[in-house]
């Protein structure tokens, strides 16, 4: 891919892997284990057995392993489309940066530029790890932002119809998404420690900076993530609240019917008696009487629910 030579400050293509001399460096990245199989790397290096293992097959966490002079790294890039992880295996070297991925990935080519207008990147091992697992974190970063407006909408929708069965399935959903993300994240910020840590052989003194400023970024993908799942939490016990208070002015509704219709009702089923003698019923506008009082309660009870503010 590229090889930097200190002698000259510049950086070459080249279309397959060889061993790197003094005061070279070479970084090559695979976009499929079948094109890194083509290019017979694997026969170059005096690998142990476990490292060999480790680089030829993807994990399913992010990890780092240091072998007798070499390094494997496993780790993780987020894509913003459906949130799965590409995984990527890095074996590294003294002098040399090997990266393999499970399939096609976007930011192999800005690197590509990045390490072509900028030579001294590709100085020592350290620096080209820096700045690849600089993208990496980056691909977390923009993962956030667009969960952040994810579960802005969803808290939207919310106040929109709080009744929506699929607000608790979406809530669901993305917590057990965020649940398995959540791995990832800790997992990240554990190899990010160690790459920036005095004894990791493969980093300078002048990397390790770097490194620390690189976690410092990554710390923020770590607490939104906690934040995350307190949000669903939240948006759930706010659909509860709201579905409770839309509950609660129904109830109010049927309690001011029946305060109504309770007093008539009493009245039909007084003068709706069958005794023989009632006084009323001989009443001239006795009807018109009784009509009245049913047409005046009603107003004094919601005139009184309303002072009340209860309705």
């Amino acid at each position: 891919m590229l090889m930097y030579k200190e002698i000259t400050n510049q950086t070459e293509r080249i279309e397959h892997f060889e061993m790197p001399k003094e005061k070279e460096t070479i970084w090559m990245f695979y976009q499929s284990p079948e094109e890194m199989k083509q290019d017979d790397i694997l026969e170059q290096l005096n690998l142990h057995p476990l490292a060999k293992a480790a680089f030829l097959h993807f994990s399913e966490h992010p990890q780092l392993n240091v072998y007798a002079n070499h390094a494997v790294v496993s780790t993780f890039y987020l894509g913003t489309k459906n949130y799965e992880p590409i995984r990527l295996n890095l074996l590294i070297g003294h002098n040399y940066l090997i990266v393999m991925s499970e399939h096609e990935i976007s930011f192999r080519e800005q690197l590509v530029q990045d390490f072509t207008n900028n030579p001294e990147h590709m100085k020592h091992v350290s620096y080209m790890l820096y700045y690849l697992m600089k993208d990496i974190v980056s691909s977390y970063l923009e993962v956030v932002d667009q969960l952040s407006d994810e579960f802005l909408e969803l808290e939207k929708s919310v106040f929109i119809d709080p009744q929506k069965r699929e607000i608790g399935r979406d809530v669901y959903r993305w917590k057990t998404r965020l649940h398995k993300l959540r791995q990832y994240v800790e997992a990240e910020e554990s190899i990010i420690q160690k790459m920036g840590h005095e004894d990791f052989e493969y980093a300078n003194e002048e990397s390790g900076f770097y490194f620390k400023d690189l976690l410092s970024s990554f710390s923020r993908v770590t607490s939104a993530f906690d934040s995350f799942k307190e949000n669903l939490k939240g948006i759930l016990d706010l659909q509860m609240s709201l579905k409770s208070d839309h509950m609660n002015r129904i109830m109010k509704t049927l309690t001011l019917v029946s305060a109504v219709f309770i007093p008539l009702t009493f009245i039909a089923g007084l003068y709706g008696m069958n005794f023989e003698y009632i006084p009323e019923l001989k009443w001239r506008y006795g009807y018109f009487y009784v009509l009245t009082l049913c047409f005046i309660l009603p107003l004094v009870i919601m005139s009184y629910f309303k002072k009340k503010k209860w309705w």
